[in-house]
């Protein structure tokens, strides 16, 4: 946008801008500037007011001072014309016709207008006198004023460098800027930025040490739990190996080692699915579905286990569909992990409900189990990767992955998941989702 004339220069975008007049005086420097030129174009008013009097005055004394001189010479030799002489310079008041009489009788004694400053001794005193004065004035003005410039440029470049030796120090110590600008103007807007870029890289700094942190404990969680079965893989092989083994031990050997490769499969799958998810490189196809179909679908990847356990599944969801923006795939594993961990922890012949409701904004789904419910201990780290508690309260497949999984998938859909005892014991989760697609999402 252009404001007024003032010099060009690039913008953000590229395009070259125009700094308008009354942006310029926003600025604190730009208007110090302009007050030191006003000073100085009083001073310089002043300088010029008093120079002019002073001559004035002088001139004047020294003109009566001659006159005097002269006048009293006239009245040495003729006492009558000297004293018509003073009476007419009192009065100061001539006909046009005595001034031209006046300048034909000055004219025959050689006093003219073509008569040089330097043949008469009041001007030329005048001016050896009091040039000198004024010159000593005009360079005494300028230079004051070249001082306050030089100040004033003196102390902006103080800012400048005070400004990069603050960043310079918050960049290489992750610290907070010791120095600020709160100004407006060019300098405040360059100072305002500094400060933003400032708390970026702190933050960036900051963020890069939380994902070293988490790497690092990610590879010592994922190291703990492959060293187990991979342990166990080693001394079954080296036994299948040695011929040591019959048949029926050497099927039961290879049915272990099947389980335990199926087991890391599963874990550095979900691990996968983790950091895909919580990286944001794998996003949510959200599309309004019906949350009956993909409660069902839950619910059918876990029949196997739950007639190993015999463990009921109930679906009660309310008699009209209910349809809600999700993914159904993600959200049908999230539900998935939610009623494998309720049947892990059910006791035999005990009965697991996946229900669904609505409110005017959000559709709740909630999984209860009849199991001994989450200690009061537990609660705060039930959702955090690799955890299981003393009492084995801890996600699908005795790892401390699938409800990590299950509240990342739910935060993606824009909801929310959380745990707590049922009514009649038990433990329930809700997960939570938006009934309307949420901006950005």
């Amino acid at each position: 946008m252009t404001e007024g004339r003032g010099r060009p220069e690039t913008g953000r975008t590229g395009r070259r801008d125009r700094i308008g007049w009354r942006r310029m005086w926003r600025s604190a420097g730009v208007r110090r500037l302009a007050v030191i030129f006003l000073v100085a174009f009083g001073a310089a008013a002043v300088l010029v007011w008093a120079y002019s009097a002073y001559s004035t005055d002088r001139l004047r004394r020294e003109w009566i001072a001659r006159e005097t001189a002269s006048l009293g010479a006239l009245a040495a030799r003729d006492p009558a014309l000297a004293e018509a002489w003073a009476r007419q310079l009192g009065s100061g008041k001539a006909t046009p016709a005595e001034v031209q009489l006046g300048r034909e009788l000055a004219a025959r004694y050689g006093i003219d207008d073509e008569l040089g400053a330097a043949l008469i001794p009041l001007a030329d005193r005048r001016r050896s006198r009091e040039w000198p004065l004024l010159a000593a004035g005009v360079f005494g003005l300028l230079a004051a004023l070249l001082l306050a410039l030089l100040r004033e440029s003196r102390r902006q470049l103080s800012e400048v460098r005070s400004l990069a030796s603050s960043l310079e120090a918050a960049v290489k110590e992750n610290r907070p800027m010791k120095f600020r600008i709160y100004a407006e103007g060019e300098l405040g807007l360059l100072a305002h930025q500094v400060q933003e870029l400032s708390l970026r890289l702190q933050e960036t700094i900051a963020q890069l040490n939380r994902d070293k942190a988490f790497l690092r404990d990610t590879v010592a969680d994922i190291s703990h739990q492959l060293k187990t079965p991979l342990a166990s893989l080693t001394v079954y092989v080296e036994l299948l190996q040695g011929g040591q083994v019959g048949p029926a031990e050497q099927e039961e050997f290879l049915r272990t080692c099947a389980r335990e490769l199926e087991r890391m499969e599963w874990l550095i799958q979900t691990l996968l699915k983790l950091a895909r998810l919580e990286s944001g490189s794998l996003p949510m196809q959200l599309e309004r579905a019906p949350i009956a179909e993909t409660v069902r679908a839950a619910a059918h990847a876990i029949e196997r286990l739950s007639e190993e356990r015999r463990v009921q599944i109930r679906l009660a969801g309310p008699p009209e569909p209910v349809s809600a923006p999700h993914d159904p795939r993600w959200l049908a594993e999230a539900l998935a992990n939610l009623v494998k961990n309720a049947v892990e922890h059910s006791p035999p012949a005990g009965i697991v409900t996946v229900s669904w409701e609505t409110t005017p904004v959000f559709v709740r789904l909630q999984v209860a189990d009849q199991g001994p419910g989450i200690d009061a201990r537990d609660e705060p780290h039930i959702f955090k990767k690799f955890y299981r508690s003393a009492s084995g309260q801890g996600a699908g497949s005795g790892v401390g992955l699938g409800l990590p999984l299950a509240k990342t998938i739910a935060e993606r859909h824009g909801g929310m998941l959380s745990a707590g005892k049922g009514v009649a014991g038990g433990t329930v989760f809700t997960l939570t989702l938006p009934l309307a697609q949420l901006p950005g999402s």
